[in-house]
């Protein structure tokens, strides 16, 4: 099968990893070439998690400065002419040339910016086109994003809160929405980077964005170790303007930041529970747990998003407080009854249970059995036409 696998640039995110992962396991099996324009403006850690041979086309000329600059451009010409966006028009080019070369069979967008790109470029070509949700699909301009729900075949979510989100949507009635969980590739054999510890290790990875839960994360390891005299520490492994900002106002030597990490899975190793206090209304399957589950720990975490099918039985769920965000006491009141090694061994136990379903061999078949799918639906419609 020939794919087209397509994502604006690579970040430090969880979409981005999981794009990355899609396409290492898509490589071996299937001919894959990935459109990514601003691959000059990707985080080096992420760019190096790409398999090699596979083709990657970008705008060589996208850089951090020049993408910002062409950007100011594309609004200051949209002003004077509504009709016409110079990045848009680029993309397409682009786009098409990439498929009268390839003849792709089907393509597969992440994040709003890349599906808004496919869609617009193959709007009247008749060529599978499908998305992958992270969240996303919801927060939408009805104008910019019109093409993409006139078009698209297929949305693919990575839980079931996701695709009840998606029926609300305007997609048209023939695309189907379906779900399927992330799978992972990464490193939780990987031998730990902390140090040995008497006491218990609660640790959180996760972006640096404040809804992520690090202040709350922070104030219920507090109250913790205000009623717990043994010994314990919070490992924080993540960085961003926010995560600078609590640096400069945590003082106590048992709070560790960790920073920006290309392997997280090897301080997870050090972890006895693993945190994610996220109020993100957006939120999917967070990578961060899934590589908790990966190395059998304990999850404590909010009940928001596809988290809840996530954890099974292994973990605690913390609910919301009236302000929005994870209620304090609450987190608190489960971390501290994981001071006790007895509840995080039974939690434990259902860590290798609730990972299976993240295998990437699991979520690769998934993919494949719908796109198989789609391309046995589009060619009992007809042929395709080309660019």
């Amino acid at each position: 099968m020939r794919i087209l696998m397509a994502m604006n640039s690579l970040a430090m995110g969880g979409a981005e990893k999981f794009f990355t992962n899609l396409v290492t396991a898509l490589h071996e099996r299937h001919e894959v070439t990935c459109y990514i324009p601003a691959l000059r403006c990707s985080d080096p850690a992420m760019h190096a998690r790409m398999p090699g041979g596979v083709p990657v086309e970008s705008v060589s000329w996208f850089t951090p400065l020049t993408y910002r600059v062409f950007y100011k451009l594309t609004l200051m010409i949209q002003k004077r002419f509504p009709a016409f966006d110079p990045e848009m028009a680029l993309h397409t080019q682009r786009l098409r040339a990439l498929h009268r070369r390839h003849r792709f069979d089907i393509v597969n967008a992440q994040l709003m910016p890349a599906a808004r790109q496919v869609c617009a470029a193959f709007e009247h070509t008749r060529l599978l086109l499908t998305k992958s949700d992270h969240g996303d699909t919801q927060h939408f301009d009805a104008v910019p994003d019109a093409v993409i729900f006139r078009r698209l075949d297929a949305l693919i979510c990575p839980a079931e809160a996701n695709a009840q989100k998606a029926r609300s949507l305007p997609l048209r009635s023939a695309c189907r929405i379906t779900t399927i969980p992330y799978g992972y590739i990464g490193g939780a054999k990987l031998s730990p980077v902390l140090e040995p510890f008497e006491g218990v290790t609660f640790g959180m990875v996760a972006r640096g964005v404040a809804d992520k839960g690090w202040r709350e994360a922070i104030e219920a390891a507090r109250k913790v170790r205000a009623l717990n005299k043994n010994p314990m520490r919070l490992v924080l492994v993540g960085d961003g303007p926010c995560i600078q900002k609590l640096r400069n106002e945590v003082s106590e030597p048992w709070i560790i930041f960790a920073g920006q990490q290309n392997e997280p899975e090897r301080w997870v190793r050090g972890f006895d529970v693993g945190l994610l206090p996220t109020c993100l209304p957006q939120e999917s399957l967070p990578n961060s747990i899934i590589e908790y589950l990966a190395c059998g720990k304990p999850v404590i975490a909010t009940d928001i998003g596809g988290i809840p099918d996530m954890i099974g039985r292994a973990g605690r769920l913390v609910p919301l407080a009236a302000d929005g965000r994870a209620d304090v006491n609450h987190l608190a009141a489960e971390m501290l009854a994981m001071t006790h090694s007895g509840a995080r061994f039974e939690l434990a136990l259902g860590a290798a249970d609730a990972f299976a379903r993240f295998s990437m061999e699991h979520c690769l078949g998934q993919y494949e059995d719908l796109f198989a799918s789609l391309c046995e639906t589009s060619m009992s419609g007809g042929t395709r036409t080309s660019c």
